[in-house]
């Protein structure tokens, strides 16, 4: 009889032991942890992949075999992870949490929750409800991409006068960004050309932000060559420069080259008070001639008249 107690007592000890390391219940803990630490970054720029992923740990404390199920919420953005993954007593399992965005979508954070249920435990539904949840910050990288169009390419200025030209930005990127612009031409016959802000802010929208370059023209243009209408013309071209922030501070600075070409015309002066000398005086002349002629017509046609009253 005393053997058979001490038989049944040494068989229970390895259950009292594994009782009190773990749990009888159903029990899960899940952690998910993004590759690079911190956040899921997407890279939506053109020919981007678009997609980012984390990787989950999912482990059972309990003495028995669980189906975990595994819920996924992408706030908004497509996901794709497994539906549920079988975890051994005592064991931990891990998965991947795929997260996809869309090609151009405006910068900003969505959040990744996963939520990951026991469903069964050893075979049946467990006698209590057992979740862990996990969250994850997705980050919509922001990208630089912009274009510059001038309002007038190609503009005729004439001497002594100033004129604003208006120059188009389109902000193509997915974030508000600041552009650095500056003028490139070179210094001649007194010309020259101004911005009234080297910075400018813009938002991406299909709109264009628009900032002017004034053209100061030359006061005198009379030693310029003569084209085919008489004009004294100069031809000017200004390179507009124009470079994205965010591009310099993603490492090679994003930068476009935009041409103006001016042209700076005087008309030249036939007549006026330069008339030469020999114009004056033959003008003066013919008044003269005209004048006596038309005296003698005078007296002839009175005399006429007198001699037939006589008659």
């Amino acid at each position: 009889m005393l053997v058979l107690f001490l038989l049944i007592f040494a068989l229970c000890v390895p259950f009292i032991g594994n009782s009190s390391g773990q749990s009888v219940v159903a029990a899960v803990d899940l952690e998910c942890n993004p590759v690079n630490g911190g956040s899921i970054d997407i890279d939506v720029s053109p020919g981007a992949t678009l997609t980012g992923y984390t990787i989950c740990t999912v482990s059972n404390p309990t003495i028995h075999v669980e189906k975990i199920d595994i819920d996924v919420q992408g706030d908004g953005l497509a996901v794709a992870a497994p539906g549920s993954v079988t975890v051994a007593a005592g064991g931990e399992e891990e998965f991947q949490v795929n997260v996809r965005a869309s090609s151009r979508m405006n910068a900003q954070s969505r959040t990744l929750t996963v939520t990951a249920t026991v469903q069964e435990i050893s075979g049946v539904p467990p006698p209590n409800i057992a979740s862990s949840e996990s969250s994850n910050i997705v980050n919509i990288m922001q990208f630089a991409e912009f274009n510059v169009e001038m309002e007038s390419p190609i503009v005729e200025v004439k001497t002594g006068s100033n004129l604003d030209l208006e120059i188009l930005l389109y902000n193509t990127g997915n974030g508000v960004d600041k552009f650095n612009v500056q003028l490139d031409y070179a210094q001649t016959n007194g010309a020259d050309f101004s911005l009234p802000s080297s910075t400018i802010q813009a938002d991406s929208v299909p709109t264009p932000e628009r900032f002017r370059m004034t053209v100061y023209s030359p006061s005198d243009g009379s030693d310029w060559q003569v084209d085919s209408s008489g004009r004294h013309i100069f031809e000017m071209e200004v390179n507009v420069i124009v470079e994205s922030e965010l591009g310099c501070q993603n490492g090679d600075c994003l930068t476009t080259t935009s041409v103006q070409k001016v042209i700076f015309y005087q008309n030249q002066s036939l007549l006026g008070s330069s008339t030469p000398d020999f114009i004056s005086n033959s003008i003066g002349a013919q008044a003269v001639l005209c004048g006596g002629i038309g005296g003698v017509v005078l007296l002839v046609v009175i005399l006429m008249v007198t001699l037939r009253k006589k008659n």
